[in-house]
């Protein structure tokens, strides 16, 4: 499955959930995270995320079957590193 994770938390907290997503996904940019994982990978992602996050935290996850069916398109200059994803 392809995974697309976005996170709003206070800034303490941020440089935490940065540093463990970018073990499993690539840092597209600011607070966005994406790629493709197993639905266990996935699992593990999310309980690891709910144990570092701040309480007042929020977290969305986008999923997709399969990255063929994701379109994507962007305006401006990339901030993270996306060159093997796509």
């Amino acid at each position: 499955m392809y995974l697309i994770i976005v996170y709003d938390t206070e800034h303490d907290n941020c440089v935490k959930l940065h540093k463990l997503l970018k073990k499993h996904l690539f840092w597209n940019q600011n607070s966005v995270f994406e790629g493709s994982v197993t639905r266990a990978q996935f699992a593990r992602i999310k309980k690891l995320l709910n144990d570092i996050r701040a309480q007042n935290s929020h977290i969305t996850f986008y999923s997709i079957e399969s990255e063929k069916l994701l379109h994507r398109e962007e305006l401006g200059e990339a901030r993270g590193n996306t060159s093997n994803i796509l």
